[in-house]
C-alpha cells in the first residue's frame, strides 16, 4: 500500500494538542471578547520577552506586518529599498504596495541576500532569513550602518534560528532595526488562520503600528490606516503553542538529522556553521528536481517547489545564483510530528530514484 505523506503538518499538530488548544478557543468565544483582548496582549508581552524587544505589535498577516513596518519607520514613495531577488512574493509585494523603488539583489548559495553592490544608497535592506537559515548578519548590518540605511528583518520562516551560542546568542526576531513574523499555518509557530508579529525597540514606531494596523485611529485624529488584527482565539492557541516552541523546534531538528543521515549524498541547502536553522524548510537540490517531484509524488509523498521564479521581471539583470535555485530545488516534508519510519520511507524512495 502507497503512504501518504503530507507536506504539511499543522493537522497532527492539533491532534497533539486538540483538547488544549480547542479549550482555550472555547474560552474566548464564552467571552464574547474575540478581537483587541487580553489575549493579544498577553501574546505581545510573551515576544517582548522571549526575544527581548521593548515592543511587540499583533497583526492579521505578516504581509501587513512588512508593509506596516516601512511605513512605520518613515519609509515612503521616494524610498530605494534592496531586496533579495529570491524569497515569497509578499517581502517583495509590501514594498510595491508602499510604492517605493526596489533594487533587486542575487543571493548566495543558501537563498539569502549575496554582496551588495548598489552605487546608489539605499534607505533600507529588507532581507529574509530563506528556508529558515539565518543571513550573515554581521556583513549586512556594517554595509546598513556605514550606508545610514535601515535594516528590516522579514523573519517570516526563521522564528527559532539563531546567529552564534550563548552567551552572545542572537535570535531572529532580533537582527532588524524592525523584525517580522509569520503565524500562517505553514510556519513554524502557525496560526490555525492567520496572524504575523512586528518587534521593534522604538516608542515612535510602535505607536505609528499599533495606529496602522487599527483604520489610522489615534485618539480623535484619523490618518487612515488598515483592519488588521489577530483574532483572540488565535492568539490564546499562539499563546499555548509558544510556551511549547522549543520542544517543537527540537523535535523538528531530530527529523532534519535523520534525513541527513540518510542522505548523505544529496545536496542540501543548510545554514552556515555559525548559525543554527530554523529548519522552517528541508531542502535539496536537483538537476532533475521536477522528475524527482513526479516519482516522490507516485509513491504517497508530497512535496514543494519553492520558488518556480525570481521577483526580478522588470529588468533584464541576471541573476545566476537564485535562477538555479529555481530550478533545481525541491522542499521536502518536515515538521515535528513526522515520523521516523516515514523520513526513512521518503529517503528510501529518494535513493530508489538516483539508484543508489
Amino acid at each position: 500500500m502507497v503512504k501518504q505523506i503530507r507536506f504539511n503538518g499543522i493537522d497532527r499538530l492539533y491532534d497533539a494538542y486538540s483538547w488544549r488548544l480547542t479549550r482555550r478557543a472555547k474560552r474566548v468565544w464564552r467571552s464574547g471578547n474575540v478581537l483587541q483582548g487580553e489575549e493579544l496582549q498577553n501574546l505581545e508581552k510573551q515576544f517582548c520577552k522571549k526575544y527581548k524587544r521593548r515592543f511587540a505589535v499583533g497583526v492579521g498577516s505578516a504581509t501587513d506586518g512588512l508593509y506596516f513596518a516601512m511605513r512605520a519607520v518613515g519609509l515612503n514613495k521616494g524610498s530605494t529599498i534592496i531586496c533579495p531577488v529570491l524569497s515569497y512574493i509578499a517581502t517583495a509585494g509590501s514594498i510595491r504596495r508602499l510604492g517605493a523603488k526596489i533594487n533587486f539583489n542575487d543571493v548566495d548559495e543558501r537563498g539569502n541576500l549575496g554582496n551588495l553592490k548598489f552605487q546608489q544608497k539605499p534607505n533600507a535592506v529588507v532581507y529574509v532569513n530563506l528556508y529558515g537559515n539565518p543571513v550573515d548578519y554581521k556583513r549586512l548590518r556594517q554595509y546598513c550602518d556605514e550606508n545610514r540605511a535601515l535594516l528590516i528583518e522579514d523573519a517570516a520562516q526563521s522564528q527559532g534560528a539563531h546567529i552564534g551560542s550563548w552567551p552572545n546568542k542572537l535570535l531572529s526576531g532580533q537582527l532588524g532595526d524592525i523584525s517580522v513574523f509569520s503565524f500562517d499555518p505553514m510556519k513554524n509557530l502557525p496560526c490555525f488562520g492567520s496572524g504575523g508579529m512586528i518587534l521593534t525597540d522604538s516608542e515612535m514606531v510602535y505607536e505609528q503600528l499599533i495606529s496602522l494596523r487599527r483604520h489610522g485611529l489615534q485618539g480623535r485624529a484619523v490618518s487612515y490606516g488598515y483592519n488588521s488584527l489577530i483574532p483572540e482565539d488565535h492568539c490564546a492557541q499562539l499563546s499555548f503553542l509558544l510556551d511549547k516552541f522549543d520542544s517543537l523546534q527540537s523535535k523538528r531538528a531530530d527529523v532534519v538529522k535523520l534525513y541527513k543521515k540518510l542522505l548523505p549524498y544529496e545536496t542540501f541547502i543548510s545554514a552556515s556553521k555559525d548559525t543554527t536553522s530554523s529548519n522552517h524548510k528541508l531542502v535539496i537540490m536537483s538537476e532533475r528536481r521536477d522528475q524527482l517531484k513526479s516519482y516522490l509524488e507516485k509513491h504517497g509523498i508530497e512535496t514543494k517547489i519553492h520558488y518556480t521564479n525570481i521577483l526580478d521581471k522588470v529588468t533584464s539583470n541576471y541573476y545566476p545564483v537564485a535562477e538555479k535555485i529555481c530550478t533545481q530545488a525541491l522542499s521536502l516534508p518536515v515538521y515535528p510530528f513526522l515520523s521516523d519510519d516515514e523520513v526513512r520511507y521518503i529517503c528510501e524512495k529518494i535513493g530508489q530514484f538516483n539508484g543508489v
